[in-house]
């Protein structure tokens, strides 16, 4: 509920508005603001389906323990990114 939401400051921080000092601000390293939308709403709703909590945990377990993959990962978002920005200056 969202009494508990603000008191453990999932959101944002209760004492600073603006301070990144809670757990979205904390967690968020995301590159697009798609990312960062996907990120609040999995912080706020979570799933409680078994087999979608499987699948990401198995998803960070190879990221965090196969630097290659992550790396690989890392820089492929980082060329869609970077192609996406070079279009849209275009247009």
């Amino acid at each position: 509920d969202l009494a508990t939401i603000v008191s453990l400051e999932l959101i944002q921080n209760l004492h600073n508005a603006k301070s990144k000092d809670s757990l979205y601000g904390l967690l968020n390293e995301n590159t697009t603001p798609m990312g960062a939308r996907l990120l609040r709403a999995n912080i706020l709703q979570p799933s409680t389906e078994r087999v979608k909590l499987t699948a990401r945990y198995n998803a960070v377990e190879d990221l965090s323990t196969k630097e290659d993959m992550f790396v690989s990962v890392r820089q492929s978002l980082k060329g869609l990114i970077d192609t996406d920005k070079v279009l849209t200056s275009v247009r």
